[in-house]
């Protein structure tokens, strides 16, 4: 098991790896607004799961933030979900493991661009080793467009590990709830090396990854 406890910082480079992002990213954030998020018109069906969480919720991403270090060391919360198949999918802390959380909507429509972007970087470069991808569906409403999303996640060949957050979307809130797509990266203890909101080109998302540490 791999120890929890928080690495010293590479400030510098994180300084010069928001620039980078602020810069290429600015105008394409989709702002979330928490109480949407938490309160939203949503019906209970089979898209979504029943996710256990446990741990300390993260900072919610302050508002109108592309890239975001306010969480930057903090332990991310474990997760106990399902996939779309009922199969149990899990997301740890102290599994040793380097992770890219994504956290989508089936209805934003820099989402719907993000999914299949990151989709085809897996398929031509089988991802980055040591590092792991997940999605979170979540905000779920089948009132807007592209509904369901496991139709729409498999259509675009979403082979990476889905948790289905739950009705009141507990996995999004316990990570802090920024703009989607939402990004959580995660360094090999366990501990969050940054977070963004808002579509990533896939250099940009290939730099950070490389920049987590293992």
């Amino acid at each position: 098991m791999t120890s929890t406890k928080t690495p010293k910082q590479d400030k510098p480079k994180q300084r010069n790896m928001t620039g980078i992002l602020i810069g290429a990213a600015g105008g394409l954030v989709v702002l979330l607004l928490i109480a949407a998020v938490v309160f939203g018109n949503q019906e209970v069906g089979s898209e979504y799961g029943d996710p256990t969480v446990e741990g300390a919720a993260l900072p919610f991403m302050p508002p109108n933030e592309v890239v975001d270090a306010s969480a930057t060391g903090s332990t991310i919360p474990n997760v106990e979900g399902q996939d779309f198949d009922g199969s149990t999918v899990e997301i740890r802390s102290d599994d040793g493991r380097a992770k890219a959380i994504a956290f989508l909507a089936h209805w934003c429509p820099h989402c719907q661009a993000e999914a299949p972007r990151v989709q085809q970087w897996i398929d031509e470069t089988g991802g980055l080793d040591g590092v792991d991808i997940y999605a979170v569906s979540t905000s779920m409403n089948s009132g807007r467009d592209n509904y369901p999303p496991s139709d729409w996640l498999e259509g675009v060949g979403w082979s990476s590990p889905v948790i289905r957050d739950d009705n009141e979307n507990s996995v999004l809130v316990a990570y802090g709830a920024g703009g989607f797509p939402y990004w959580v990266f995660v360094n090999a203890d366990g501990t969050v090396a940054l977070r963004t909101a808002g579509e990533l080109q896939i250099d940009q998302f290939q730099t950070i990854l490389e920049s987590l540490e293992q």
